[in-house]
C-alpha cells in the first residue's frame, strides 16, 4: 500500500515537473470543505452530512471519534486537507538507507466533552532510483526498493538533462487533515 500510493503520487508530480525548478519539485494542494450534520444518530453512530450543493454523505462515526454526543442536527462539519508532496534529485541520508520506505503518523483530538475536532497528519517516504533515461520519449524507468521498475513520463524533456541513471529521488508525501465540528454562527 505505500508502495502504491507514492507510486501514483510520484507518477503525478514527475507529469508535471519542469517548472524550472530543477530536479527537486515540491506541491502543495490545499482544499478546504463544509457541511452541515443533517441526522446523527448517537446509538448507532450513523452521520449524514449534507453540503452546499445537496451532495449527501452517510457514514458511521468510528469509536476513535469521542465526542460525538456534542454532535447537534445544524451543526457543521469544517476541515481542510492539504496534500504536500516533494520529489528530490539526492543522495539518500543514511536514516533513509536504513528506512527506505517509511511511514509515520500523528493525530490530535479534542478534549473531552468538547465538540469533535481533530488532526491527522501521515507522512509517506520512498526511494526510487533512476534507473534509464529515455530523452526522446521523454521519460524514464525508476527502480523501487524491491527492484520494480515504474515508467515515468515527464511533461519537460528539460528535466531528463539533470539527472543521472543511478541517481537516488527521495519521494515524500505529507497529507494533513483537519476537522472541526462548529455551532452556526460561530
Amino acid at each position: 500500500m505505500l508502495r502504491v500510493t507514492l507510486w501514483l503520487a510520484l507518477v503525478a508530480t514527475l507529469a508535471c515537473a519542469g517548472s524550472g525548478v530543477g530536479p527537486s519539485v515540491e506541491e502543495t494542494e490545499v482544499r478546504t470543505f463544509r457541511a452541515r450534520v443533517a441526522a446523527v444518530d448517537q446509538t448507532t453512530r450513523v452521520v449524514t452530512l449534507v453540503n452546499a450543493a445537496g451532495d449527501q454523505v452517510v457514514f458511521r462515526a468510528d469509536e476513535a471519534v469521542q465526542n460525538l454526543p456534542q454532535v447537534d442536527v445544524g451543526d457543521e462539519v469544517v476541515g481542510e486537507l492539504v496534500e504536500k508532496l516533494a520529489v528530490e534529485v539526492r543522495p539518500a541520508t543514511a536514516e533513509e538507507k536504513a528506512a527506505p520506505e517509511s511511514l509515520a503518523e500523528a493525530v490530535a483530538t479534542a478534549a473531552p466533552g468538547q465538540k469533535p475536532a481533530g488532526v491527522f497528519v501521515r507522512q509517506l517516504k520512498a526511494l526510487y532510483t533512476v534507473a534509464a533515461i529515455d530523452k526522446q520519449a521523454g521519460a524514464g524507468m525508476l527502480q523501487d526498493t524491491e527492484g520494480e521498475l515504474h515508467f515515468v513520463k515527464v511533461r519537460d524533456r528539460a528535466v531528463l538533462d539533470r539527472v543521472e541513471v543511478g541517481d537516488t529521488v527521495v519521494v515524500t508525501l505529507t497529507e494533513a487533515l483537519s476537522l472541526e465540528v462548529v455551532t452556526p454562527g460561530t
